[in-house]
């Protein structure tokens, strides 16, 4: 075990830094390109299943549609074809280092493609499957994260293991997985090195492997053993100082936000570090043990002397330790700047929506309260929108200013250079004197990447060209993805969907009864949260539709909101909001719980 340790480590430290820098610049290329891949995928098979969302209620059907089976198959052999050109690559590179050879970035990747394209001449399709079982086991956590945290397979996984078979069916398939996986440890040496056919390429593994079975699994199991120790030590030293940030340099009522999302966007980060090391040195000692066991090879087991630079001095730790803190540091800055922009789907179960902007903190529907939803990191900010006389799309809730400018004329009366010299900020305090009404282009040019926006197109009657205006301005500005539109008048969202289906739109009810919930012209619904309960959720669910609450205050409420899985909340304290939702177990004592119900 010693011998092929320190082997392993003289094989990794030649050429160390082409190996890296490759593994590093292959996945920074082919990570976005499949994620951008699997996102229109799942878009075209909605838009052809014709759901406009996915739940833990309505996967099972969406599976069964044909052109969801289709999708998924080109996803799958997709990935698969990508983890062979990776696996290819390493392989060569290590080959030459056993060769003694330096390759370039070119030679590595040209020698990947070459090794691919022979394994698909031969049809070697069984590759992909072990492949695909390996890239498992090997980012297990990585996996772990993506059941757990990702919305609606988190519903499903979190629903399996409440079950015992659950959990025993969850078990069995890991033990299988490695059943296939051990006795083919060698066997994409085996086929892209010796160009062997999968089954025998599969045989001579095992006949590799099968006596010093009792030698290689404990060491693997200590080389992943090592790192994933290394990914929980400095996530933890991450999580610290990200801590130590949050104290110095933001608002208190802010921590509860601030820490979680930055902790998720470095744990995102180190998960994708970590499994890129992980597969540099899987494959580095799985090459040394191949090299080793293959009495073909055994003679230039002498060509892996060289030294290289030592991994574990002080100036690699002290490297390691920097950039943890610069990226504490970026992560930190990123949540403060964009919001809740890297909270997206990947990590959050609900969404909040800032009610008017943050409203309790601003003047409602004006630029500061904008200002603030961002600050407080709301997912996204609603905003009401109405017409000057001259025909400009500006931000304002009520039809007349009487509330917000103490003048008894309609918005619609106005034109907009009359209406911009209004104060609409001095009624909510002295603070906020002088603050106007902005107009939508003002508003989504300061969200524009930094917290998306629900637009409620106020009632002006079915003539109105309002919506149309709304549409185009999204169009304009390209945030089809970071705006979802809403209206209490029907008739606006149809236009809306029919003239751009990627579009999400939303109808605001009040109260209702009976399927208000099927139509192809919307998203989701957005209704007031006293009316929400378990049934209407799991309906809509059904439909594809999501669910939005309004307006949800109370601590007590949001709690429900989140029992009920409700997909957005939308209320005046986003931060009370994300420090409920974000909360393992409720904290109130038996005397504030009394005081807010009976409040």
């Amino acid at each position: 075990m010693g011998t092929l340790t320190k082997d392993t480590f003289k094989i990794l430290r030649y050429n160390q830094r082409n190996g890296l820098i490759f593994t590093l610049l292959f996945r920074l290329v082919t990570a976005p390109l499949y994620l951008f891949a699997l996102n229109t995928g799942l878009k075209f098979s909605l838009k052809m299943a014709d759901y406009s969302y996915l739940t833990a209620s309505n996967i099972g059907s969406f599976l069964m549609k044909p052109w969801t089976a289709v999708m998924i198959a080109a996803l799958l052999i997709l990935g698969i074809l990508t983890m062979l050109l990776e696996t290819g690559c390493l392989i060569t590179l290590y080959q030459g280092a056993f060769y003694y050879r330096k390759l370039t970035l070119w030679q590595i990747f040209a020698g990947g493609i070459s090794k691919l394209y022979d394994e698909i001449r031969r049809k070697n399709w069984q590759l992909g499957l072990l492949v695909l079982a390996d890239y498992f086991i090997t980012n297990l956590y990585l996996v772990y994260r993506v059941f757990t945290h990702v919305k609606p397979i988190n519903f499903v996984t979190s629903e399996l293991l409440r079950r015992p078979w659950g959990r025993v069916m969850l078990i069995s398939s890991v033990l299988l997985i490695l059943f296939f996986v051990v006795p083919g440890l060698y066997v994409f040496h085996t086929c892209m090195i010796e160009q062997k056919r999968f089954r025998d390429g599969y045989l001579k593994s095992w006949w590799l492997l099968r006596r010093r079975i009792f030698e290689v699994l404990p060491l693997m199991l200590c080389y992943y053993g090592a790192v994933i120790l290394a990914f929980f030590v400095l996530y933890g030293f991450c999580v610290f100082l990200t801590a130590v940030a949050v104290t110095l340099f933001t608002d208190n009522r802010l921590a509860l936000a601030v820490l979680p999302a930055a902790c998720d966007w470095i744990e995102l980060v180190l998960i994708f570090f970590s499994s890129m090391l992980l597969a540099v040195g899987k494959y580095g000692a799985v090459s040394v043990q191949y090299f080793r066991f293959n009495s073909r090879m055994s003679r230039k087991a002498a060509a892996i002397g060289y030294e290289g630079k030592p991994f574990g001095n002080r100036k690699t730790a002290g490297i390691i330790m920097a950039s943890a803190a610069v990226l504490c540091l970026l992560s930190l800055f990123y949540v403060l700047r964009n919001g809740s922009v890297i909270t997206g789907d990947m990590l959050s179960e609900m969404k909040i929506t800032a009610h008017r902007g943050s409203s309790n903190e601003a003047p409602e529907n004006t630029m500061a309260a904008l200002r603030k939803s961002v600050d407080d990191l709301a997912d996204f900010a609603e905003i009401d929108v109405q017409e000057t006389k001259d025909g400009i799309v500006v931000l304002g809730h009520d039809y007349t200013l009487n509330r917000v400018a103490g003048i008894n004329r309609t918005i619609a009366s106005f034109r907009y250079d009359d209406l911009s010299s209004l104060d609409v900020g001095s009624w909510y305090s002295e603070e906020y004197r002088g603050e106007n009404i902005p107009t939508l282009k003002e508003a989504m040019e300061y969200c524009k990447g930094r917290i998306n926006l629900n637009i409620e197109i106020k009632n002006v009657g079915d003539k109105s060209d309002l919506p149309d205006k709304v549409r185009k301005l999204i169009e304009e500005y390209k945030m089809e993805d970071q705006c979802v539109v809403t209206s209490s008048r029907f008739s606006y969202l149809v236009r809306i969907k029919k003239a751009n289906s990627q579009i999400r739109t939303g109808y605001i009810i009040s109260a209702a009864y009976g399927d208000f919930y099927s139509s192809d012209s919307i998203d989701f619904i957005s209704l007031r949260s006293s009316f929400i309960n378990e049934r209407l959720v799991e309906a809509a669910h059904k439909k594809g539709k999501a669910v939005h609450a309004w307006t949800v205050n109370g601590k007590s409420e949001m709690e429900r909101m989140k029992m009920l899985g409700v997909d957005n909340i939308i209320t005046d304290y986003p931060i009370l909001a994300r420090e409920i939702i974000y909360r393992e177990a409720a904290t109130e004592s038996l005397l504030e719980y009394l005081r807010l119900v009976l409040k």
